[in-house]
């Protein structure tokens, strides 16, 4: 409690209906104090309920409201930083009872008088958090913190402000007229909040959202609203939702630019060649080849040496343990390392030499594996394709230079090693998949065939590369996780792949050893079995993981791993609905039919929906339709049925470019 107060002319802060106010002191009379506020009003106030003293902020009548308005301010700021479940997440632990300057150290990181007041204020006000004790507060235990929560929702959920905001929220989903200025002011102030940290968003909040649209996720709904007040948060919208660090620590920056990697023997293995989408720059797999006197094959997978680089237990580490992946999303791409890691240093760029963990494996004539090593070594990238460049070759058959060459041997090699995996009971699915990305707002959409030559011949040796890397470990005893899918008499499909500790077979792939090391800038499961083979490699067993850590370690990744996929997939289904929205509302579009004439796939996009007035119709016959229903938000998508692709011949399928 502030001491008595001995003069007129500063500033004070007292109760008033459960709030505190700020005002001048002009007077003292006995028990009370003459204050008067930013308007110039005179009021009464008994000395008890002056809780707050501002002496260094001094005024007079003619410049009390500049003052007042300047702390009315300044408080607004910290009130709006105030996060009274977080601080008592971190208050709880210690067990104790704390006074509001405390709390406000605690929370702000520095002692003032306006903190003290801020935080004062919300103590005040706070019915779940912590109990009052005259001055001081005591954090509640978890089980009260849930019981009073649930208590306060349901008096929340009758009141008139919260049906009031709850159709606010219901209205500008749906497209009915915006809220009036001072209203929608209010809105973008909580959802700008609520998405700021994924970790601390409003419960009520939540259920707000959650009613007003329950097919959307609470945080897309906030984007979505924010985005139709004209107050769009400036990042990538999935990223945001996500709550995605783009950034990274000044501690993990430092360490990348620091970075060296070990030094390694140079190997002549060849001409070497990198194959990806054009536009990557993650690049952490490289092949090679020779044939051999014999008429055997010799294929080399160089897998990016990213242990080299990223120390276990630094910064880096961290922040790759926390991210688990790198996430491709159409508006951007929130990378697993710094760039100094993931695109220079430990990308296989064309030209340069870089640090690689190698896998070689000698091929018969029929493509059956006769020997293997792996062994970490630097090598120097010969030349750097694309896939569409790697699909011209191969079709021109052109093997007048050493890129042709290699690329000839390498995609004959693949294609036998798919047939093998085939016979031995390998499900080999092949669908074209839609690539989209957004820049300065626009949508662009191309359509991949994982079937074509490139993607073939990269997948089977990744394959590859994972196999005996997997057998390797399984040999030699040590501790990875293997990916596993059982072999049963029932539906193939209903037996997913899942981890293990011990090695066997995957019927999915066709093969009696399989692990993922093949990606480890961007994946940290791989770059963890990649630490683990160079541990057994150079014969450094007691710097490897043990089976308890690798679970752990990599349970987390996996998690992590299925979050990325799925809002992956989230995002690249909204923003084609959302061209869908823009450009194709009246256009004929070929697709195909699916469910017997229930849904149908464009064709262009990659994308299914409901089809309605179809007849019957066999699975995947080539259909035309046209767009009847799109929903970026709910990812809602139907076609009206236009007939059979051949049966209209005057009509084009529309291409939009």
């Amino acid at each position: 409690m502030p001491s008595p107060i001995k003069s007129a002319g500063i500033i004070v802060e007292y109760l008033d209906q459960g709030r505190l106010k700020a005002g001048l002191v002009v007077r003292e009379q006995d028990r009370h104090l003459a204050v008067i506020d930013s308007a110039g009003r005179e009021k009464m106030v008994a000395r008890d309920l002056v809780l707050m003293r501002h002496p260094e902020a001094r005024a007079d009548r003619d410049n009390v409201a500049a003052v007042l308005a300047a702390i009315a301010e300044e408080r607004a700021a910290l009130a709006s930083e105030l996060d009274l479940q977080l601080l008592w997440n971190v208050a709880q632990e210690q067990g104790r009872s704390f006074s509001a300057d405390e709390l406000a150290e605690l929370f702000f990181g520095r002692r003032s008088t306006l903190a003290s007041s801020v935080m004062l204020e919300a103590l005040l006000n706070d019915r779940i958090y912590f109990i009052r004790r005259h001055m001081d507060f005591v954090p509640r235990t978890g089980e009260q913190v849930e019981r009073l929560s649930v208590q306060q929702e349901r008096v929340r959920a009758r009141s008139d402000d919260y049906r009031k905001v709850q159709k606010d929220l219901r209205d500008i989903l749906n497209g009915a007229e915006l809220p009036p200025p001072d209203e929608a002011a209010a809105l973008i102030r909580e959802l700008a909040q609520y998405l700021k940290n994924p970790f601390t968003r409003s419960r009520e909040l939540t259920e707000m959202l959650k009613h007003a649209a329950p097919e959307v996720d609470p945080a897309e709904a906030a984007f979505e609203i924010l985005e139709r007040l004209g107050a769009e948060p400036p990042a990538p919208r999935f990223a945001f939702i996500a709550g995605l660090k783009s950034e990274f620590s000044e501690a993990a920056i430092a360490e990348a630019s620091a970075a060296m990697p070990a030094p390694r023997e140079v190997k002549d293995t060849g001409f070497i060649v990198t194959i990806d989408d054009d536009d990557t720059v993650e690049v952490d797999d490289a092949l090679s080849c020779e044939t051999l006197a014999d008429g055997s094959i010799r294929v080399r997978t160089h897998i990016a040496l990213v242990a080299d680089f990223v120390k276990k237990g630094g910064a880096m580490d961290d922040e790759a343990a926390s991210r688990a992946t790198t996430v491709y999303l159409p508006e951007a791409t929130i990378r697993m390392l710094p760039d100094a890691i993931s695109s220079q240093k430990a990308s296989l760029i064309a030209g340069e030499e870089r640090p690689v963990l190698t896998t070689e494996v000698t091929l018969s004539a029929d493509g059956a594996p006769l020997d293997s090593s792996i062994y970490p070594s630097r090598i120097r990238i010969s030349r750097r394709l694309d896939y569409d460049e790697t699909d011209r070759i191969l079709e021109s058959n052109d093997r007048s230079d050493e890129t042709g060459r290699t690329l000839a041997i390498l995609h004959a090699s693949a294609l036998k090693l798919r047939d093998r995996r085939r016979t031995a009971g390998a499900m080999l699915i092949q669908r074209r998949e839609a690539k989209v990305r957004v820049q300065g707002g626009e949508v662009q959409i191309r359509v991949l065939d994982s079937a074509s030559p490139g993607r073939t011949l990269v997948a089977e040796f990744m394959v590859l590369s994972n196999f005996v890397a997997a057998r390797y470990a399984a040999m030699n005893r040590i501790p990875i996780i293997y990916r596993v899918q059982p072999q049963t008499a029932g539906d193939f499909a209903s037996q997913r792949p899942h981890l293990s500790l011990h090695p066997a077979y995957h019927a999915g792939i066709g093969l009696d050893f399989y692990a993922q090391l093949s990606s480890p800038i961007r994946r940290y499961a791989d770059l963890v079995l990649q630490r683990q083979l160079l541990s057994a490699l150079s014969e450094a067993r007691s710097s490897m993981y043990s089976e308890e850590e690798l679970m752990a370690v990599l349970a987390g990744a996996e998690s992590s791993e299925a979050t990325g996929r799925e809002l992956e997939r989230r995002a690249k289904r909204y923003w084609i609905l959302r061209y869908l929205e823009r450009h194709a509302r009246e256009t004929l579009l070929p697709a195909y039919a699916f469910r017997e004439g229930q849904s149908a796939e464009l064709i262009d996009f990659i994308v299914r929906g409901t089809l309605h007035g179809a007849p019957n119709l066999a699975e995947q016959m080539p259909i035309l339709v046209r767009v009847s229903r799109v929903d970026p938000l709910r990812g809602w998508l139907a076609f009206d049925y236009a007939g059979l692709a051949e049966r209209i011949a005057d009509a084009k399928p529309g291409r939009i470019g």
